[in-house]
């Protein structure tokens, strides 16, 4: 990294500069130099940030396309039930972190602390709310696939009786689908709770902005969210259940293996990706200052 960050600061420096002795750079001439370097060094931190976040993407993407369509059967119990729950607590958790960010930001635009221009600051809040609800898409589509209630019999009829009655015994398909219905219910319950939430959290900001005539746009906008967020809650409550393929219990238990690790392995990655985020904003805050005092030095009037 550091001899990239070298030969950046080499590539961004004109040849005439590189080959004059340092007493005849002038100030100005090594400000511009200086305000160069660093531009290079935030954008190959942003394209590295841009390159971890698609990776992470795509992790997140595979791991919904793999849970969405299989099922349990009763060798693997509520396994995979359980699996899916657990990957929407994981992403529930990852859109919390998102709007924490968030959150900076729009601070950030009404009383500000570092050096960055709205349009960044704007910026980085779409991309926030992009991922959150790219979140939330993939919650949905993980709760349509979960089990719901079916009305099997408690009992079924195993045979006759050595009296000419009939012997009964728990019906297996009742025994399982209350296993997994029970894990389904409450993570209905989770998400549903957790749009509702959404929805106040919304509707307050929106009292707060008209009582402080705020931005219409960003009205209209959390105006629109709210109506999204009332269309994903009839989903989550609606007692729709995707078909899914059921799976064996080794498939479930290989998978649910493989699940821990990728789930810890995007832990990692998201913990890196969220300190390089940080040290980018610094680096653009320090940038947007040195192009300040750049432009000032290039306006102030030059002495006979």
């Amino acid at each position: 990294m550091k001899h990239l960050l070298f030969c950046s600061l080499l590539a961004a420096t004109p040849v005439s500069l590189q080959a004059a002795p340092a007493a005849t750079v002038s100030p100005l001439a090594r400000m511009e130099v200086a305000v160069a370097a660093q531009e290079k060094r935030a954008e190959l931190l942003r394209s590295e940030i841009k390159a971890a976040d698609a990776r992470i993407e795509a992790r997140v993407d595979s791991l919904v396309t793999a849970l969405s369509p299989i099922g349990d059967s009763k060798d693997s119990n509520t396994k995979v039930t359980r699996m899916k729950a657990q990957t929407i607590e994981a992403l529930r958790k990852n859109i919390s972190y998102y709007q924490g960010k968030r959150a900076t930001l729009v601070e950030e635009l009404r009383q500000p602390k570092l050096q960055l221009t709205e349009e960044q600051k704007r910026r980085g809040i779409q991309i926030f709310d992009e991922h959150c609800e790219k979140r939330v898409a993939q919650i949905l589509q993980l709760q349509k696939s979960l089990p719901t209630e079916k009305d099997y019999a408690r009992y079924k009829a195993t045979g006759e009786s050595w009296g000419g009655g009939t012997n009964y015994a728990v019906n297996e398909d009742y025994r399982q689908n209350k296993k997994v219905s029970a894990v389904t219910n409450a993570q209905r319950k989770s998400v549903s709770d957790g749009l509702r939430k959404s929805i106040e959290r919304l509707e307050d900001q929106n009292r707060k902005l008209k009582g402080s005539n705020g931005p219409a746009d960003e009205i209209a906008k959390n105006d629109a969210l709210i109506t999204e967020r009332r269309k994903q809650l009839a989903v989550a409550l609606a007692p729709v259940e995707t078909p899914t393929r059921v799976i064996g219990g080794k498939e479930a238990a290989d998978l649910d293996k493989a699940l821990s690790t990728s789930i810890a392995d995007l832990r990692g990655e998201f913990t890196t990706l969220f300190a390089d985020y940080h040290t980018l904003i610094q680096e653009l805050s320090t940038l947007n200052k040195s192009r300040a005092a750049l432009a000032a030095a290039k306006a102030k009037p030059k002495v006979p």
